[in-house]
């Protein structure tokens, strides 16, 4: 190890080299992060609207309430399940990326510290590994309900969406007024979406690091996204 520090001080542009590409690679990996989830987001947004079309065709087709009624809560728990699946698949995604961010902005670190020069032609890098400090870096105030501006965050409100109508449509099975349906179904929206936005919070939290393993000096970089 001893050597491989004294041939890249020797040899800084090897440094470089080994610096750039690794940001290219951790560019490319970005990319594929973000495809996947808007790949992802795209067939469960087109699923839940070949449901609902479905569904209105089947109205149309003059069928029963009760038919109706028993197809639509055939299909809103498998437009859930799904749901709760890319949820949770674009979340984990999300968190890729973030710590594919925040690698990249220690590299570009290094390029201002390797070449103080470039501070006036580049834009700074953010002074911390976390997330917080990546938002801070393009203008915008890190808060809890920044989660709900990402892909994950509006799975997460579809899905309340259709728990919500699920929720309500099963109890109106129930005799009673139909105000009684109407405020379970709400109830149930809220409560799922306060649920995914805890989650989604929680998992943000207990991410580990893109740096986890100590570093060559034995020191432990802050970096919790």
């Amino acid at each position: 190890m001893e050597d491989l520090r004294q041939q890249l001080a020797e040899n800084p542009q090897a440094a470089v080299t080994f610096a750039t590409t690794e940001h290219c690679n951790l560019q490319t990996e970005r990319a594929a992060t973000i495809g996947e989830a808007n790949g992802r987001a795209s067939i469960f947004l087109g699923s839940v609207s070949a449901g609902l079309i479905a569904l209105g065709f089947a109205a149309q087709g003059g069928n029963s309430v009760a038919t109706l009624r028993a197809f639509a809560l055939v299909l809103f728990p498998v437009l859930v399940l799904l749901g709760l699946s890319t949820f949770e698949r674009v979340l984990q995604v999300s968190i890729e990326d973030l710590a594919l961010g925040i690698r990249i902005n220690r590299i570009r670190r290094f390029y201002l510290e390797a070449a103080p020069g470039l501070r006036g032609w580049l834009a700074p890098a953010p002074t911390a590994d976390t997330f917080q400090e990546a938002v801070r870096s393009i203008g915008l105030r890190p808060w809890s309900g920044q989660v709900l501006l990402t892909v994950a965050g509006s799975i997460s409100i579809v899905n309340s969406a259709l728990v919500g109508v699920w929720v309500g449509m099963a109890v109106s099975l129930l005799p009673g007024p139909t105000v009684v349906p109407v405020g379970v179904g709400l109830a149930a929206m809220v409560g799922a979406a306060l649920g995914q936005h805890r989650y989604q919070l929680r998992r943000r939290q207990a991410a580990p690091g893109p740096f986890a393993l100590d570093d060559a000096d034995g020191a432990h970089p802050s970096n919790a996204p």
